[in-house]
């Protein structure tokens, strides 16, 4: 029979059935739960961080929709084409594309691509958070997803409406 090393459960500090229990580390070795209270304080940053979440995906929405309105308007960021010609003019022609790269790191996609990082860390934490296999953890990822959910959409999303965005 062979010994495996990496089975020694001593050597395991991570329950990997879902349990109850105020004892648990969570994602990094100083937060740790020792108590009850100790619990509930992790249960209440989960659940503000799955609100958290939640308010950027909105907020994600919203912008795409500014956007979207700001452009049927015809207000764009930079329009004057040339403006653009006459700065280009001295530029090599491997260079001359500016065009392009204007439109493609505008502010609204940059802030797209800052938020939307954000989210998906936010993402990973409490995937992360859930992984713990502890309920009570689960169940404020679970609520907190809800009630964020509830606070920031306004009516439930409609397919056409989402097509543009998140």
């Amino acid at each position: 029979m062979r010994v495996y090393p990496c089975l020694n459960r001593s050597k395991m500090d991570m329950d990997m059935t879902l349990h109850f229990g105020d004892r648990e580390k969570i994602l990094f070795s100083w937060w740790k739960t020792g108590s009850v209270l100790g619990m509930a304080v992790s249960m209440l940053i989960t659940f503000l961080l799955c609100i958290l979440y939640e308010a950027i995906k909105s907020f994600r929405y919203f912008l795409a929709i500014w956007e979207k309105q700001k452009r049927a308007m015809g207000i764009g960021e930079s329009t004057a084409d040339s403006e653009e010609i006459d700065e280009r003019a001295h530029i090599a022609p491997i260079v001359q594309f500016s065009g392009y790269i204007r439109k493609l790191f505008t502010k609204y996609r940059l802030a797209q691509c800052g938020l939307y990082g954000i989210q998906m860390l936010l993402a990973y934490v409490l995937m992360l958070i859930v992984m713990t296999f502890n309920v009570n953890l689960i169940l404020s990822v679970v609520f907190g997803t809800s009630v964020g959910y509830f606070l920031f959409t306004g009516t439930p999303f409609v397919e056409g409406q989402v097509a543009d965005c998140c």
